[in-house]
Order: structure tokens, then sequence, then C-alpha cells
């Protein structure tokens, strides 16, 4: 029952129009709405999306979700990752781990229908 609470949060923060018009060809809409609704900086939306496509840059991406998710934790934001954050998950907030595991599944998911 869970599970169905992601795509309805994730439907809430879709098309806050964060990015503009060059990004959205470039990138593709999916995933510039996926990055605006997670709250990632629209500066770094190119290096996200070249770590997202490149099994290689794995490693840089889960790096910058962590500190993505860790800053979320410290400053609460106006975005999907807070709201993963502050969320209650059967009675207990959700881990980082899964925050984390989350994020980057969005992340590929948008990636690959881009």
């Amino acid at each position: 029952m869970q599970s169905l609470r992601l795509p309805a949060m994730l439907s809430a923060r879709i098309g806050g129009g964060a990015g503009d018009g060059a990004a959205t060809v470039v990138l593709g809409r999916r995933l510039c709405d996926v990055l605006g609704a997670l709250g990632v900086p629209v500066r770094d939306w190119l290096a996200v999306s070249r770590w997202v496509d490149d099994d290689d840059d794995r490693e840089a991406l889960g790096g910058y979700v962590d500190v993505l998710v860790a800053d979320r934790c410290r400053l609460p934001g106006d975005d999907l990752v807070s709201d993963l954050v502050a969320h209650d998950c059967d009675g207990r907030g959700l881990t980082a781990e899964e925050v984390h595991a989350i994020v980057a599944d969005c992340l590929a998911a948008a990636a690959q229908s881009s």
C-alpha cells in the first residue's frame, strides 16, 4: 500500500516549470520534470543527466544523491526529496538509504524514457 504513495507524491511535484526550453530540448521533458521535482538545482542538471546515462559514473551519481539527501535532512525544501525525508511510512520515517534508493530509481527511470 505504501508504494502507491510515491507516484502520487511525484505527480504532485511534476510540472513546476523549473527548467527552461533549452534544458527540455537537450535533456527531455521527463528528465527535466523529475530533476525539478527532486529539487536538483538547474545548474546541476547536465552533470546529473550524464551520470545517470553512464554506468562508469554511477559512483559520482551516488555521491551527488547522498549530498542531496543529507542537505534535505538538514534543511528541507519544497521538493520531493524533502517530502521523502519527512514521510512517515508505516509508523516510521524512511532511512537515508531508502530515500537515496528512491531518488536514484526516479532518476534512472526518467533518463531511460528520455
